[in-house]
């Protein structure tokens, strides 16, 4: 009888430490998984191709990783201090996506404060195939409410034989005097899509942003307001372009023979990499037009990567982010199935930020952003 009892609370202790076993193993991968995540803001994706995929997947690398630290702090374990030292070392990039109010926003802001709005509308279609008129009168309709002074819209679409004037319309319902607009690839007849600035300041020049053998990915203009000249960009950066399946593989596996996983994995590796190479020049491109504008700068739009990124930390040793400085939680702004996903933004130099808002309206695959913004003096 003793001895029964013996064997039973040794082979229960056994399993105990198999399973601890089990779920420090898993444990010291995710860590591996967060410490490459840390590295994938340092170095171009064009010197180390595998580092981006776990700049993408930060937000859930970090909260599992969390978790497993206060499985052992409750635990008792000394496995603990190997979690927390990680965390503590990425705390500067764990900042750039999570944030923690501690007061409302900001009262500082006198009537030269500008409401700056930024939004993805997925050509008014939120997944159909073709534009639906609900939807963008939805869209516009939210736009014209945020009383916004400078919008910046991506995958912006008309069509018709009269493709222009639906983005004077548009100007008109916004009551924004200003809009300036370029397509993404050569405009056809009865097509345009692209991105569009909308503004209630004069604007004195303009331009757009294009590599070789790419569409475009930007354009700015440079808008005097009170009495200073501010240059906005509207960004929009190269897209993974996962479909419907692909992004259903990511967020769901399913039952995939194991040469079908194979195949799935390899092909959104390729598309996922081509994305990451394609926006490494774009915003090499980018930070050269940064580093020779004179003027205050906004830059908005789809950076289609996240603030654990190559592109944003090259950005951010630049520009100022208004989720950081007035932003509470995560932000995500990707509405898609792929979790925790903030890839919107609102940078800038020669502001303060004086409030930041990320909206819940489901009319596209992305959240639209706002922030109100006072010029430095």
């Amino acid at each position: 009888m003793i001895k029964s009892k013996i064997h039973s609370a040794t082979k229960k202790s056994f399993l105990l430490r198999y399973i601890l076993y089990l779920i420090a193993s898993v444990n010291i991968v995710l860590l591996i998984a967060l410490l490459f995540g840390l590295f994938a803001g340092q170095l171009p994706p064009s010197s180390y191709g595998i580092l981006p995929f776990f700049g993408l997947f930060y937000p859930l690398i970090l909260i599992t990783n969390i978790l497993f630290a206060l499985f052992w702090i409750i635990k008792k374990s000394w496995f603990a201090l190997i979690p927390v030292v990680i965390l503590l070392f990425g705390v500067n990039n764990f900042f750039d996506n999570f944030q923690v109010s501690l007061g409302s926003d900001s009262n500082e802001a006198d009537s030269g404060a500008i409401k700056v709005l930024t939004y993805n509308v997925q050509q008014f279609r939120n997944g159909n195939k073709v534009s639906q008129p609900e939807i963008q009168s939805d869209i516009l309709t939210f736009i014209n409410n945020q009383k916004a002074d400078i919008i910046c819209l991506q995958e912006y679409q008309t069509t018709g034989h009269q493709i222009y004037e639906t983005l004077k319309q548009t100007r008109d319902e916004l009551n924004t005097g200003v809009y300036y607009y370029e397509s993404y690839f050569n405009p056809k007849y009865d097509l345009l899509s692209g991105m569009v600035i909308f503004s209630k300041f004069q604007a004195i020049d303009k331009g757009k942003l294009k590599i070789e053998d790419s569409r475009t990915f930007g354009i700015y203009t440079d808008l005097l307001i009170d009495g200073d000249t501010v240059r906005v960009f509207n960004i929009h950066l190269a897209s993974i372009k996962l479909g419907k399946e692909d992004l259903g593989f990511v967020s769901s596996p399913g039952k995939e023979t194991q040469e079908q996983l194979k195949i799935k994995s390899l092909a959104i590796y390729q598309k996922l990499n081509r994305a990451f190479l394609l926006r490494e020049r774009q915003v090499s491109l980018l930070m050269k037009m940064l580093a020779t504008t004179p003027y205050p700068i906004l830059l908005c739009g789809d950076f289609n990567d996240t603030p654990s990124s190559w592109i944003y930390h090259q950005l951010q040793a630049k520009l100022n982010d208004s989720f950081v400085e007035r932003g509470s939680g995560i932000s995500i702004t990707f509405a898609g199935p792929i979790p925790l996903l903030r890839i919107d933004y609102v940078l800038h130099s020669g502001f303060n930020t004086i409030q930041y808002t990320r909206h819940r309206i489901a009319r596209s695959d992305h959240f639209p952003v706002s922030a109100t913004l006072q010029l430095t003096k």
